[in-house]
C-alpha cells in the first residue's frame, strides 16, 4: 500500500489551535432535567425583566414627568427600542437553545442493525467532493483515505484540482503531479481488499442460497476476513510517517478507529462461534457486505482549469 512519498515541512501549529485529537461525540451528551429547567426558567426571567424595565423605568418616568419636552420622549422611546432588540436577540438564543437541549433528550439513535438492513435493500450511489487549491499533498492524501473509508454501498470519491494546470515553479509542480496521482494510489491499495471481500460476499450469496442454515465455520470464516481488515488497516497505521497533529489524527481517529471497530467485531464473532451460534442468513450477508462497502470506493481526480469553459 502507498505511502506519503512526497516529503513537506511539518506544518506549524497555528496560535489557540487545540491540542487534542480526539474527535467529537457521534450524538450529543443527553440534558439533564435540571439543564432544560434552568433553560425555561432563564426564559422566563428574560421576559419578566423586559417588563419590569417598560413598567418601573419608562412608564414612570412618563407618568412623573409628563410635561418633559419631546427631546425627553423621543430619547426615551429610542432607548426603550434598543433596549426591547437586545432583549429579543437573548430571548431567541434561549429559546433555540431550549429547542436543541429538548432535541438532544428526545434523540434516540438508530440502531447499527436497522441502518444495515435498510442500506441492504437502498443501494444508492454516493459521490464526495474533495475540492483543493494550492493544498498540501499530505492533507489532501489523508482526506482522500477518510472519505474513501467511508462505509456505503456505492461510494464515489473525486478530487477537484483548482490549481493552476501548468505551474512554472518547479516545486509547485511536483507537489501537483504529486496530488494528481493520489486518487489513483489509493484506489490501487484498496484492490486487494475489495477484491478479497467482493469474492467473499458472493461465496457467501451462493452457498446461504443452497443452505439458508448458517455454520459455525463460516462464523469463523467471517471473523478471520474482519480480522484481516483490522490487521490490513494497522499495518498501513505503521507505515504512516506522523509528523504533526492533522497525522496524528488521521492514524488514531481514522485508521485506527475503524481497526478496533473491525477487530471487535471479529472478536463478536468468534464468541458467538465458541458458543456454536451464528448470526441469521440476512445478518451474516448484512456484516459480508459491510467489508465490501468499506474497502471498495471508487476515486478519481477532475482539474476544471484545464477546460476553457465547462
Amino acid at each position: 500500500m502507498p505511502t506519503k512519498s512526497l516529503a513537506s515541512p511539518a506544518r506549524k501549529r497555528q496560535f489557540g489551535s487545540e491540542r487534542s485529537t480526539t474527535p467529537l461525540p457521534i450524538v450529543h451528551d443527553r440534558p439533564s432535567d435540571s439543564k432544560i429547567t434552568w433553560g425555561r426558567l432563564a426564559i422566563l426571567v428574560t421576559v419578566l425583566a423586559w417588563l419590569t424595565y417598560l413598567v418601573y423605568t419608562i412608564m414612570r418616568e412618563f407618568l412623573n414627568n409628563g410635561t418633559q419636552s419631546f427631546r425627553f420622549t423621543t430619547e426615551a422611546i429610542s432607548y426603550l427600542v434598543v433596549v426591547t432588540f437586545l432583549t429579543f436577540s437573548a430571548l431567541m438564543y434561549l429559546v433555540a437553545r431550549q429547542g436543541a437541549l429538548q432535541r438532544f433528550r428526545d434523540h434516540v439513535r438508530v440502531p447499527r442493525a436497522e441502518l444495515d438492513s435498510h442500506f441492504g435493500a437502498q443501494q444508492r450511489s454516493m459521490t464526495v467532493l474533495v475540492p483543493s487549491y494550492s493544498e498540501e499533498p499530505a492533507v489532501v492524501r489523508a482526506t482522500l483515505w477518510s472519505a474513501a473509508l467511508q462505509e456505503y454501498p456505492a461510494l464515489r470519491v473525486v478530487l477537484l484540482l483548482g490549481d493552476p494546470p501548468h505551474p512554472t515553479d518547479a516545486v509547485v509542480a511536483e507537489r501537483l503531479a504529486y496530488s494528481r496521482g493520489i486518487a489513483q494510489q489509493i484506489e490501487a491499495a484498496l484492490a486487494e481488499p475489495r477484491v478479497r471481500f467482493s469474492d467473499e460476499l458472493l461465496i457467501c450469496e451462493l452457498e446461504l442460497a443452497a443452505d439458508p442454515a448458517v455454520s459455525v465455520e463460516a462464523v469463523r470464516e467471517l471473523a478471520g476476513h474482519y480480522s484481516w481488515a483490522a490487521g490490513w488497516l494497522d499495518r498501513m497505521k505503521a507505515a504512516e510517517k506522523v509528523t504533526d497533529h492533522v497525522d496524528t489524527f488521521f492514524v488514531e481517529q481514522v485508521l485506527g478507529g475503524l481497526s478496533a471497530e473491525l477487530a471487535l467485531t471479529a472478536t463478536a464473532l468468534n464468541a458467538a462461534a465458541d458458543e456454536n451460534t451464528a448470526p441469521t442468513k440476512e445478518r451474516m450477508l448484512e456484516l459480508h457486505r459491510r467489508l465490501v462497502w468499506t474497502f471498495s470506493a471508487e476515486l478519481d481526480t477532475f482539474e476544471r482549469k484545464l477546460y476553457a469553459s465547462l
